[in-house]
């Protein structure tokens, strides 16, 4: 038995070396291979754990807080209680910009009044409030001025009030407007600051075309002033006309049929009206024709025909260029006709051309 015992013991003399083997792959002999010191590495190895540690922070800390915004956006419908909050949905901040500038331009109180029996239009300026302030002071000297498109000569002013944002007025103006053309007529009110050495500067306007305003009644209302158009349109009226043209006869025919809405050139607020054709080829006035004079009138009726010969090489020729004439092009190949319409005196005439 003893024996046996020490059979199964296996005890190593003192003199036996015990060597091991390190395991194939292991850290060690990766390191092995590493030209650096162990200590070197170990500093490596450190700082990057640390990197990667900020950086698990960072990302845990990012996810956290848009998950706190997003609660913080919900809206308990418990709360609300059928009950309607204005203050959920807002506008954009284009839209509350342009609101902004709005209200600084103020608003005009005016009234209106027209009598159908002498076809005169009365217009009352009463106050404005709220006025943009334009002097360093903080205040305005304003005034208004008041006209109508359709006749922009005849002006009406108030009087001045100094260092105030909210004049009252209390001035009315009379302008004469045949019923006929009330429809046609825009009413201009606009609001200046007065400057004593510089130019006016303009505060807002207030448009009102008349074909949107039931005249029937006296009105009396406030509107917001809006920024003033920068560049006043003239209106010089229409003209109807017909163009046709026979290849095989060389005949270019023209009806001159009416006109309206024509502009008043005459004391009497009236006009004398008529049309010049002209024919202009290479630049130059080639053919003329002329309708009769109709008296007294903004909206005259000619019905005339002329006739021109033009032979179907010249009608496929264009010349651009015409000197002060408006170029509007009617076929594929237009021809170089020009339309004056003419009321004398000559400085008030307009025109209108066809070529390409």
């Amino acid at each position: 038995m003893a024996v046996a015992a020490r059979k199964g013991r296996i005890t190593a003399s003192p003199h036996t070396s015990i060597t091991t083997t390190a395991w194939p792959g292991s850290l060690d002999s990766w390191l092995s291979w590493i030209p650096l010191p162990k200590w070197a590495l170990i500093t490596v190895a450190v700082a990057g754990a640390i990197l990667l540690l900020l950086f698990l922070i960072s990302i845990t800390k990012c996810c956290c807080s848009k998950k706190k915004s997003k609660k913080k956006e919900r809206i308990g419908l418990c709360a609300v209680s059928n009950s309607t909050m204005t203050n959920l949905v807002q506008p954009e901040m284009e839209d509350l910009e342009w609101e902004v500038e709005q209200k600084q331009q103020g608003k005009l109180q005016y009234s209106l009044e027209y009598n159908f029996r002498i076809q005169e239009l009365k217009v009352g300026v009463k106050q404005a409030v709220e006025l943009k302030a334009m002097d360093s002071g903080g205040t305005s000297d304003p005034y208004v001025i008041v006209y109508l498109t359709s006749n922009t000569k005849k002006r009406y002013e108030t009087k001045v009030y100094r260092k105030t944002l909210n004049p009252i007025f209390n001035e009315s103006f009379t302008f004469q407007v045949p019923q006929a053309e009330v429809s046609e007529s825009t009413l201009v009110m606009q609001i200046y600051d007065f400057n004593r050495f510089s130019k006016h500067d303009i505060i807002g306007e207030v448009r009102l075309p008349l074909a949107n305003i039931n005249l029937q009644h006296v009105i009396e209302q406030w509107s917001d002033l809006e920024a003033a158009s920068k560049v006043e349109e003239e209106h010089l009226g229409e003209i109807c006309f017909s163009l046709r043209y026979v290849p095989s006869t060389g005949k270019l025919t023209v009806l001159i049929l009416e006109a309206k809405q024509l502009k008043r050139m005459d004391s009497n607020g009236l006009s004398d009206p008529f049309v010049k054709v002209h024919l202009i080829l290479n630049r130059k006035k080639w053919k003329k024709k002329r309708t009769s004079v109709k008296k007294n009138t903004l909206s005259p009726y000619f019905n005339e025909v002329f006739v021109f010969e033009v032979p179907f090489s010249q009608i496929q020729v264009g010349f651009p260029e015409v000197p002060g004439a408006e170029q509007v092009p009617t076929a594929a190949n237009p021809f170089p006709l020009t339309l004056f319409l003419v009321s004398p005196p000559e400085c008030g005439r307009g025109h209108l051309c066809l070529g390409s």
